[in-house]
């Protein structure tokens, strides 16, 4: 068990909220109530998430427990809609509150790893608290290669790092839950949405590390590894195939130009500008769902494209003239190497509006 002073102790139990969403939970649900309730926490929120009739007895006896407060949903409602009820409740009951500690009820974050994130939370009261796993090749595939994967496009898509992108253990102070409960999602996603906002709001983290738990295989966990996935991942679809998309259209018009013209450079700014008009529109409207200025935004946007535009040009000019390349393959080549480059700065710099989570 995490030793903690008495004074220390009564300090974090009492300041701090434990959140967990609950759909179909067993018995191991109550072993986690009973020993936070055993640390000294006071206040513990549980959110019935559509659970099933057999799940009433577990329900029941969290009613006893003096220090459970317990919210239903009449249906299953995902867990994005599960954490955002239980913030709604934190935030009109316990407006003193340090923060708010989220775990899950399967019994796969330790009731001390929540106490040592509480911990962290309340040393840390303007740093949202992540609890991260160490993952190694004994944990189940699906959750290690996931893991794996998110971070990685997470990095991608956010420009930022995080060992542990799918955690559902996280330490959220009062300020932050505020301003999360009308994100995006009411799913997993909604959890990749909350790390989002830190970008946003330059909202510092602090990673905590605990232990990797897994039961029966994580058999219990509610992820669909396939269309949760799908889910988060949804932003850089839209960008793939919208750039696919401006990526033809600048292909055809630049070897319809070309065959007409012979010249390079009129065949590939007349293509850019063309495609690029119905690029830019495409990603403010759907893709990043920017709010910005058209005005201000498409400034940027052009800015941009005639610096990869001139970059482009001098690579493909380079690699047909000098390197005897043939011009097509040149330019698929130079747009692909580009494509990572371009959807970056338009990330964060050209659609970056705090409203896009």
């Amino acid at each position: 068990m995490v030793q903690l002073t008495d004074e220390l102790n009564a300090a974090v139990t009492g300041g701090v909220v434990v959140l967990i969403p609950a759909y179909n939970p067993d018995d191991k649900l109550m072993s986690v109530i009973t020993e936070l309730v055993a640390f000294g926490f006071e206040h513990l929120i549980v959110v019935d998430d559509g659970s099933t009739p057999e799940c009433a007895g577990v329900f029941d006896r969290l009613k006893n427990i003096q220090q459970c407060h317990l919210l239903r949903h009449a249906k299953n409602l995902g867990k994005g809609r599960a954490l955002k009820t239980g913030f709604n409740y934190f935030c009109i009951h316990y407006p003193d509150s340090v923060g708010i500690v989220t775990a899950d009820a399967d019994g796969q974050h330790l009731p001390a790893d929540i106490v040592r994130v509480s911990r962290t939370l309340y040393a840390n009261k303007n740093k949202l608290i992540l609890g991260t796993r160490t993952f190694t090749k004994n944990i189940p595939f699906r959750s290690y290669m996931g893991n794996v994967i998110t971070r990685y496009v997470f990095w991608l898509l956010i420009g930022k790092k995080f060992s542990d992108t799918q955690t559902g253990l996280r330490g959220i102070p009062q300020e932050m839950v505020k301003n999360i409960l009308d994100l995006g999602g009411e799913r997993y996603e909604y959890e990749v949405n909350m790390l989002i906002y830190t970008k946003v709001s330059n909202m510092p983290i602090v990673e905590e590390p605990i232990s990797a738990v897994y039961i029966e295989n994580n058999r219990s966990s509610h992820f669909n590894p396939l269309y949760d996935s799908m889910k988060i991942y949804f932003l850089l679809i839209r960008f793939v195939f919208s750039s696919l998309f401006a990526s033809l259209l600048d292909f055809v018009l630049f070897t319809i130009t070309y065959k007409l013209s012979s010249s390079i450079l009129v065949s590939f700014w007349t293509a850019r500008f063309s495609a690029g008009t119905v690029n830019f529109f495409i990603n403010k409207q759907i893709v990043f769902k920017n709010s910005s200025s058209a005005s201000v935004t498409l400034i940027k946007y052009i800015t941009l494209t005639i610096s990869l535009g001139s970059v482009s040009f001098l690579l493909i000019k380079f690699l047909a003239n000098n390197l005897g390349i043939n011009v097509f393959i040149a330019k698929v080549t130079v747009e692909v190497v580009l494509f990572l480059i371009s959807f970056s700065a338009q990330r964060d710099f050209i659609f970056y509006d705090e409203k896009d989570v």
